[in-house]
């Protein structure tokens, strides 16, 4: 029961001091980052938290993987660098939100330090499973660009042949999809807006291509760099080639795909089948 008490005032302390330490120093920076992101009442203590221990530069290798990701994932811009911040003070309040929880149930539950125990190593494991949820969410929205990639690909072609200029060709197929909710098409709306604005088209694509991160979307904007300057049959058929290869890749994933939802369900047949073999043989049982 002392134990418990100690660790909950303690970590009521830390907390209470980071708050007052924090004021309302970091209030314009959680209202302008705190898109996609939760438990926003302990962002101030766990940001004035990274900024007294210098977090951002002493695990510099770390945060540097996870800016990576954010970049791509929230497509954040200029603010990626402010975002990765959230994003760790999001962890960091977690955490907290473990420790102090953990140990005021403990409290409650007659001191119980097994409970204190548990939110400790839940302080630990949430913070590890959250990167990596980033890991899978990167996968996914790989896997995501691909499945629409050929299909993209084939329509320019189809309108290269036909006689229209590339930049005209992604302008009409994007705007075609623009409410559509994709990480593919909402890359793409980026780049149109720039072309629309006069930048230049070889930029614009290289750029859309870095956003992207998929090795997919960089072979596709070389062969169009390569070859919009040609035009007419030597771009569709670059095009066509490149779909045919997207096309192979984007069965794979939904093999992948289709494996992976079958492996899922296993777990919920076992259980059913335990339930019917029980109702089918308990009033066997009981008759004899």
């Amino acid at each position: 029961m002392v134990i418990s008490a100690v660790f909950l005032g303690l970590f009521v302390a830390i907390i209470s001091i980071l708050f007052i330490l924090a004021g309302n120093r970091y209030k314009l920076f959680i209202e302008d980052n705190k898109a996609d992101f939760q438990f926003l009442f302990l962002a101030p203590a766990s940001l004035c938290l990274i900024d007294r221990l210098n977090l951002m530069e002493r695990l510099s290798s770390l945060i540097a993987k996870v800016q990576f990701k954010v970049a791509i994932l929230y497509s954040a811009g200029k603010q990626v660098p402010q975002y990765t911040k959230m994003f760790i003070a999001q962890i960091i309040s977690i955490a907290l939100l473990c420790l102090a929880g953990g140990s005021a149930f403990a409290v409650l539950n007659g001191g119980d330090a097994r409970l204190v125990v548990l939110a400790i190593v839940l302080a630990i494991l949430i913070p590890v499973f959250s990167i990596r949820k980033l890991d899978e969410k990167m996968d996914k929205r790989k896997q995501d660009i691909i499945m629409e990639l050929p299909e993209f690909a084939s329509k320019i072609a189809l309108l290269v042949n036909a006689g229209e200029t590339v930049q005209q060709a992604i302008v009409r197929c994007t705007m075609m999809k623009s409410d559509v909710e994709h990480p593919l098409y909402k890359e793409l709306t980026d780049a149109v807006t720039k072309i629309k604005n006069g930048d230049s088209f070889g930029g614009v694509m290289e750029d859309f291509s870095k956003r992207c991160g998929v090795q997919e979307v960089s072979v596709f904007t070389t062969t169009v760099l390569l070859n919009y300057k040609r035009g007419g049959n030597q771009l569709a058929l670059s095009l066509r080639e490149l779909s045919r290869d997207l096309w192979e890749k984007r069965k794979a994933i939904s093999r992948k795909r289709g494996e992976e939802a079958s492996s899922k369900l296993i777990f919920p047949m076992v259980l059913i089948f335990i339930a019917v073999l029980i109702i089918v043989a308990y009033p066997a049982l009981r008759i004899m």
